[in-house]
């Protein structure tokens, strides 16, 4: 059986002007104490799934087996959507079925439904239902104690992939860092071929330093997708695109 790390690494688009991120730690704490809580990021954009799902697989394969990964964008709390608890590849994940987790590429071993009994939130599931799950599994509850047995596939997203329009692609934009550096859905085998996006010319690369000042790169990150870069300089404002949004690429 596998033993929990004692890890839970925390996902939201809450941001951190309010008392959500909180409120979800204390809820984790009060259900195991001695929980180490590790924050990938409170910025993703609001209601972006594909955001935090690129977000999650950027960052779970870096912590040890055991680890208990908690996703809440979710646009649709209270609705039909299931909340999951489940284990795959040796790491427990927790969150809205709602395509947050369309990157896991191991279909889940054990999983389970979790259901908001009377006292949860209609509107902060983070807090009532999943911050309490996470806190469980990283202190050692058996996955089969916290809901029903689900054998449903998850939910994937269907624009995770890019698309291919004639000879160019229809390119989701994943998220952009901090440097400004755009994260697509790229098939990582064309990096070298691309030569334009949204009419714009760009030059394939391996590190951002061969870029010349202002040039408009293609190259692989270090979450080994394609993404768009300016050296020293930033991709998303030179193409005036955020998450969710879409480029034309050749």
């Amino acid at each position: 059986m596998l033993t929990p790390s004692g890890i839970v690494t925390l996902l939201t688009d809450f941001g951190t002007e309010d008392a959500y991120v909180a409120a979800m730690k204390g809820a984790i704490l009060t259900a195991n104490p001695r929980a180490n809580i590790v924050d990938v990021s409170h910025a993703v954009s609001a209601f972006a799934i594909a955001q935090a799902a690129y977000l999650l697989d950027s960052a779970w394969h870096s912590f040890p087996a055991g680890t208990v990964h908690l996703v809440v964008v979710d646009p649709g709390v209270g609705g039909i959507r299931r909340g999951l608890a489940f284990l795959s590849a040796d790491h427990y994940y927790v969150g809205p079925d709602n395509g947050v987790f369309s990157f896991i590429g191991e279909p889940p071993s054990r999983a389970v439904e979790l259901a908001a009994g009377g006292h949860a939130s209609a509107t902060f599931h983070g807090r009532d239902v999943f911050g309490p799950a996470a806190g469980r599994v990283s202190g050692g509850t058996p996955l089969k104690e916290l809901g029903r047995i689900s054998n449903h596939a998850l939910v994937r997203l269907p624009e995770i992939a890019a698309v291919k329009v004639g000879e160019a692609w229809q390119t989701l934009v994943l998220h952009c860092d901090h440097f400004g550096n755009v994260v697509t859905n790229l098939p990582p085998r064309t990096v070298k071929s691309l030569r334009a996006v949204n009419g714009t010319r760009l030059r394939p690369v391996r590190t951002y330093e061969e870029g010349e000042p202002n040039e408009l790169l293609a190259l692989l990150g270090s979450s080994g997708r394609v993404e768009f870069a300016v050296r020293e300089a930033s991709a998303a404002n030179r193409l005036r695109v955020k998450p969710g949004e879409t480029l034309l690429v050749t």
